[in-house]
């Protein structure tokens, strides 16, 4: 069955999404650790484009391999159709919605950011894999900000 992990981002809207950019590649980055596929589900055109950029110069000396084609055997595929492809370790939703065939994924990885909308939708998602039996986990992720000491 499923894991499910919610990752709820702290901060403002606009924070939160530069910084659910930066979770995603820290999350593929450590699945890709362990020889794990990765599967981002995302329709936000836009947005899939700004996450390309940051999986491009997340890691300085290197950068995470991606493609927006299934069929390409890249470790990470950004998706934003119903054609998951040959992917079945962990998938990471970006969407407000999640795909009916999350569950032939090992691990999903569910991030709560954005607007107040987005967040009601994760906390219906939550609900309904509550419902159904899914082992569940949450954690919140604190912004980078909060984290620096004063100077």
């Amino acid at each position: 069955m499923t894991k499910v992990h919610f990752h709820q981002l702290q901060g403002s809207s606009e924070d939160t999404i530069v910084r659910a950019l930066q979770l995603v590649c820290e999350l593929a980055n450590e699945a890709g650790k362990r020889q794990h596929s990765v599967l981002i589900y995302c329709r936000d055109a836009a947005l899939v484009k700004s996450l390309e950029a940051e999986l491009w110069q997340h890691i300085p000396s290197s950068f995470l391999a991606h493609s927006t084609t299934a069929d390409d055997s890249s470790p990470i595929y950004l998706c934003n159709s119903e054609a998951p492809g040959d992917y079945h370790d962990m998938m990471i939703n970006l969407d407000s919605e999640t795909p009916d065939w999350f569950g032939r994924f090992e691990h999903l990885a569910e991030l709560i950011y954005g607007d107040e909308k987005q967040v009601q939708c994760k906390r219906e998602r939550f609900a309904h894999y509550k419902h159904l039996g899914y082992p569940l986990q949450f954690s919140k992720v604190a912004s980078p900000a909060a984290n620096t000491l004063p100077l």
